[in-house]
């Protein structure tokens, strides 16, 4: 199963990515890839390629238990 987080650098989302993949390791013992993105505004969030959060579409910064429950769903695992 692989978790990626893709983030804007230059808005400077690092600090929150490393924060969500340490709260979502912490919830499913996943390991989280972060991926250092060009893209202005970005924070992304995939799970095994198919996107389960999109900031830019959103508007805002996901709530962690939201983005570990969509996990958790997706891997069968009890919510």
């Amino acid at each position: 199963m692989t978790i990626s987080i893709e983030y804007c650098g230059t808005c400077n989302y690092r600090p929150m990515a490393a924060s969500l993949a340490m709260a979502i390791k912490a919830a499913t013992g996943l390991t989280v890839q972060l991926i250092h993105s060009k893209e202005i505004g970005a924070f992304e969030v995939a799970f095994n390629g198919e996107s389960i959060y999109s900031k830019k579409k959103a508007g805002h910064f996901p709530d962690y238990e939201q983005i570990v429950h969509a996990i958790k769903s997706r891997q069968g695992g009890s919510v």
